[in-house]
């Protein structure tokens, strides 16, 4: 008996409202009858996930459960509607469609009519990938949109443990018995001139409790000091999230345009007097003057400030003597702290244990990422370009006249049944009926013609995006490679993972370069050679 293709699809839906999961259902529906009806194939089952991101794997268990099924040799096949479904994370989906492949297990795309074990399976499908990656990115700025609206009326965000404050329906309600104790600590920093950890010990030695019960520490107190919410003020946005896909929040600088700083004065009743505020304010910055200009940004090499730790996040700044003709780069937080991990009493991470780099490596491997893409572009330019117009005319523009000339039907039939009703030909009770009849087919069809007209709109988005990006590659030029001068601007960071692994993102174009390397020394002769043993895209 011939063994049958044993096949398993996956369904997801991003939010938990009833239409969304009322198409949960039809979509495990269907994908359990299709499977069903095909000769050969057995179905194994439909593995789905509901109100959940796609931009992420961690928290999708129907998906995560799948792929440990495929790891103990259950699954063949794996079918899903499209890209986009599957993961908006083009690494996720780069990495787990690799992955699966290594099992011997291929998946079908198929609304994009992609399959994984075709020849040009992988770079359709990073194109399709990064596709749904930009719409993911568009839904977040419409997200973003609305809260910056929100935040500029003075709603409250994110802040829902403030000492000194609690958020009662929306707003900023001061607590007396902590508001004291900001009011002393602005007094002691300002008038007795005690410093941040001086101010914590006291605290601390008061048994003054803080507001989620640990010790104080310096730290907190600066945050308090520089804490607007105090004098009546809130300013939102302070932080922002740096990805739709990661969701890693960092420090918001004003500088990003979609990401503004917002503040709105006298916001709230204040704990301390606007001029108490400024002094401290003023004796903040004169006291960090000097720290300031030794943390301040050297524009001195190319790779400052670009490059950063695969394993902890934290920058590398150069180790040693910066005047050597050749200079080493090192985790920040091994300088500190050394290679020994462990954690802080507030649960920080000190220590790593990732390798040093060299500047002379960092510039070959730099080079040897532009010269494969000035190498390749003209290949790649085509195939995105062939690739788009085959994906869009797989989804063909559709007229909508006949759809707009429906509704109006169905309206002139909603005021012919008024008028029945006037002329008590029908009850009011048929009339209600008769609209609410006529208002469902009108929203079907109004949702109908929305539809054909966002898939018009997707299609001009996609390739406006794909132009941007082959402009960006076309405007680099053969000598650019070699020409260090050029990195700076066309170097936007340098990720060093472990074992001699860098991820090298450019400003010009939408993916990432992993390079893998490795170093020759000759020490009699005080030399070494630089070996560049891989280098590929990933998403």
């Amino acid at each position: 008996m011939e063994k049958k293709t044993r096949v398993a699809a996956y369904c997801r839906v991003s939010t938990d409202m009833e239409d969304q999961l009322h198409s949960l259902a039809s979509q495990i529906e269907y994908f359990t009858e299709h499977i069903s009806q095909q000769e050969g194939w057995e179905l194994v089952e439909v593995y789905y996930d509901e109100g959940i991101t796609g931009t992420s794997v961690k928290k999708r268990d129907g998906f995560n459960r799948m792929i440990a099924d495929c790891e103990t040799g259950k699954i063949d096949t794996i079918l899903t509607k499209e890209v986009s479904r599957f993961a908006r994370n083009t690494v996720d989906t780069l990495n787990f469609t690799r992955k699966l492949s290594a099992m011997h297990v291929n998946v079908i795309f198929m609304n994009d009519g992609i399959n994984t074990f075709d020849k040009d399976g992988e770079l359709r499908l990073t194109i399709m990938a990064s596709l749904a990656q930009e719409e993911s990115r568009k839904i977040s700025e419409r997200v973003k949109w609305g809260n910056r609206r929100m935040m500029e009326r003075g709603v409250v965000f994110g802040c829902g443990r403030v000492y000194g404050f609690r958020i009662v329906e929306g707003k900023l309600v001061v607590q007396p018995d902590e508001a004291k104790v900001v009011e002393h600590i602005f007094k002691m920093y300002l008038y007795e001139r005690k410093g941040t950890p001086t101010i914590a010990k006291k605290l601390n030695e008061d048994a003054v409790p803080t507001i989620n019960g640990k010790l104080w520490a310096a730290t907190t107190i600066l945050k308090i000091l520089r804490n607007e919410k105090y004098v009546g003020d809130l300013t939102q946005w302070k932080f922002r999230t740096e990805s739709h896909l990661t969701h890693r929040r960092v420090r918001n600088l004003g500088d990003h345009e979609d990401a503004p700083i917002i503040t709105v004065t006298d916001h709230h009743e204040a704990i301390i007097s606007r001029e108490l505020w400024d002094q401290v304010q003023q004796e903040l910055e004169e006291r960090g003057r000097k720290t300031r200009e030794g943390r301040k940004h050297s524009g001195r090499y190319w790779f400052s400030g670009k490059v950063s730790c695969g394993k902890c996040g934290k920058p590398f700044s150069i180790t040693g003597n910066h005047s050597l003709p050749s200079r080493t780069l090192r985790c920040i937080n091994r300088g500190r702290f050394g290679a020994e991990i462990r954690q802080d009493t507030n649960g920080d991470q000190l220590g790593c244990d990732n390798e040093t780099v060299n500047e002379h490596v960092l510039a070959r491997c730099v080079q040897t990422v532009l010269e494969n893409l000035i190498e390749t572009r003209d290949t790649l330019i085509a195939e995105m370009m062939d690739d788009i117009r085959t994906m869009q005319q797989s989804e063909p523009k559709h007229n909508t006249k006949p759809l707009g000339e429906e509704i109006e039907k169905l309206k002139l039939k909603k005021r012919k049944a008024m008028d029945m009703m006037f002329e008590d030909l029908i009850s009011k009770e048929d009339l209600k009926e008769q609209i609410a009849y006529y208002d469902s087919k009108i929203a079907r069809v109004t949702a109908e013609i929305s539809g054909h007209q966002d898939t018009d709109l997707k299609h001009r988005r996609q390739m406006e995006q794909i132009n941007r990006h082959i402009e960006k590659i076309r405007s680099l030029s053969d000598g650019d490679a070699e020409d260090i001068t050029r990195y700076p601007e066309l170097v936007e960071k340098v990720i060093v993972q472990e074992n001699r692994t860098l991820d090298i993102y450019l400003q010009f174009v939408p993916f990432c370069f992993r390079v893998k390397y490795h170093v020759d020394k000759y020490p009699r002769i005080n030399k070494y050679d630089i070996f560049v043993d891989m280098c590929e895209v990933i998403l």
